[in-house]
Formats: structure tokens, sequence, C-alpha cells
């Protein structure tokens, strides 16, 4: 089977693998649709170490059942989780799932791939929608618990930094949660890609579209609202999240996701600012799995429209052209999934 791992400067490696065999509590899938997420594309730009497997955005089709397997069967379709929740430990007993660090996971083996052999605590049932729209339930899920993280008041003025897929999926889901005006914060009008997501978030409901290369985005949200934003979401790079404090509100909140892997994680705040202003930041690490039923149900019911996100569909022969086009700027890229 075909597999794909890559490295720094999109050093790609798509490898020929064994398929894999279900050992006890597992269940061999074949992977009908892979999404291509920011994560894979800090890994092919800056992971300067061994291959890394690429893909954890799957949806999969049941093969085969490994020993002791009951609860699901050949032909389910089904959701894998990257890294689900033990459900036996301190945490998980206490209501704290999300604090799980004794979880199940992917083994090191490539989402972008044909087959993989998983633990069936990872898998998700899902009905009533093609696999390549099901792929989006993984950075969905992502996108809930950034949003819920925020807890967005009802009527409330939320920013979203950053119209990657999550971010335009945590617009979605903060008009779901109920607030009353989102303003998204985009780059570069200059970017043919850029403005086609920025567009989608018009489309997913974002009332103000602000590029941050035109209007310094402090000032420009600070113009929409006067006295900040109640919540900033911020999904893109951490260098913005000095910014972000800045159009935050009094006593608001700053729910954040955004990472970079070639070395500019470090940014610098000032911790006056974040006391005399009440703001609280909360990072968000989608680490073990929450809210896939939650995630799926809303793509199924099309209350999340995967139509307005994915706009690319590709093979493993092009796999590196994706995901450089991907990060060049000039295609109207929102989404990649890999089918293959």
């Amino acid at each position: 089977m075909k597999a794909v791992f890559a490295k720094k400067l999109f050093n790609f490696d798509i490898r020929d693998l064994e398929i894999p065999k279900p050992g006890e509590g597992e269940v061999l899938v074949k992977i009908h649709a892979c999404g291509l997420c920011g994560t894979d594309m800090h890994f092919a730009q800056d992971w300067e170490e061994d291959f890394m497997p690429l893909g954890h955005e799957i949806a999969a089709e049941v093969v085969e059942l490994g020993k002791g397997v009951t609860n699901y069967q050949v032909g389910d379709k089904v959701i894998v989780e990257d890294v689900g929740m033990c459900g036996v430990c301190e945490h998980c007993k206490n209501g704290e799932a999300y604090r799980c660090r004794n979880n199940y996971n992917l083994k090191g083996q490539p989402g972008m791939a044909e087959y993989m052999a998983v633990s069936e605590h990872l898998l998700n049932r899902f009905d009533g929608m093609d696999y390549v729209t099901a792929s989006l339930t993984e950075p969905l899920a992502v996108a809930l618990n950034t949003v819920l993280n925020s807890e967005i008041p009802l009527g409330g003025n939320v920013v979203v930094y950053g119209p990657g897929p999550i971010g335009l999926m945590c617009v979605r889901v903060a008009r779901l949660q109920g607030a009353a005006k989102v303003a998204l914060v985009g780059y570069s009008a200059q970017s043919p890609r850029e403005v086609a997501r920025m567009n989608a978030g018009a489309d997913l409901g974002a009332d103000y579209l602000i590029y941050a290369a035109d209007n310094d985005p402090v000032e420009k949200v600070r113009a929409i609202f006067p006295n900040g934003a109640d919540r900033v979401i911020v999904t893109s790079p951490p260098k913005t999240l000095p910014s972000a404090v800045k159009m935050t509100a009094f006593g608001g909140i700053v729910s954040f996701i955004g990472i970079n892997l070639g070395g500019q994680s470090t940014v610098e705040l000032d911790v006056n600012e974040l006391i005399f202003n009440k703001v609280t930041l909360r990072p968000t690490f989608a680490e073990p799995g929450i809210k896939f039923p939650v995630a799926i149900r809303l793509l199924r019911e099309g209350l999340v429209d995967a139509s307005k996100l994915i706009t690319h569909t590709f093979g493993f022969a092009d796999a590196e052209r994706i995901f450089r086009m991907n990060a060049d700027g000039n295609e109207k890229v929102i989404k990649a999934v890999l089918v293959p």
C-alpha cells in the first residue's frame, strides 16, 4: 500500500508498505479520504528531523476485525480519531477527558495512506454523507473545541484571526454559538488563496473582512467594535497573538490554537496589559479528540457546509504539488483532501 511521509522543504517520500494486520481490539480500515491539515503543512515545510507520517483527518471503511472487536462490523463507515481518550485514567474518571494523557493513537501510521490498523476506541461511526465531506470531522472538532473554549456570550462580538480551514469553521461555529457579529482577519488581498478563503468566511457568517497587510488589524477591529471584541479566536501563527490581545475587550477571552514549527513560536506579551485589562488567554490543544459525534452531526445536517470549504481533491502522485500549491498562495485552495 502507498503512504505519505515528508519533512522540511517539501521533501516527500511516498512509501510502499505492507498492509498492516489488526491486533487484538483493533480494526483494519481502508482509507477513503484524508484532509490536508495545517500541521501537515508545518511538517512538510519546517520539520528538520526524520520523515514525518502525514495525515490525521481520516474517513474510512472497516474491512477487517481484530480479535475481541464486537462494537463494529465490516463495512462500517468511520471517522478515525488521531488521539483518543483512554476512558479509565483519573482525569477521564473525573469527567476531565481533555486532560487524558494515557491515549490511544495512530502509532506512527500516516492517515494519507491506503490502510491502517487502529484501536476500535478511535472510531466514530457515521452515515448520511460521503467520505470526502466526512473527512472534515476532525478539523471541525478542533474548531468546536477552540470556540467552546472561548465561552462566547450570547450576542457577543467575536474576531476570528486566520482564515484557514479551522478559522473558517470557527466563524461558522461562533455564529451557531450565538455570536452577534463576527470579524475575520486575514493577511493579504493580493493572494488569490487568501481572498478565496476570506470570501468563504463571509459565506460562513463573517460580517467583516479585515486584511492585516492593508490595515492595522487592531485599529480596524477597534473601529468596528469600539470597546474591543468580547472574544478573539486565534488560528493564525503565534506572531499574531500580541495583536489579538490588543483587540480584546476588557474582561475578554483569547482562545488560540495557531502553532509554528519553524522557530517562530515565541512571542512577547505585556503581562501588565493582560492583568489590567483582565484578558484571559486560553490555549487549545486537540488531544485527545473530543466532540467528534457533534462534528459529524453538524456536517451531516448541513449546519457546517462542506461545499464551501473543500476545493481540491488529489491522489498520491499529486501530493507534493498540492502541498506546494497550498503554500504559495497563488491558487484558490481552501481545503484539499487526499482520496487514495
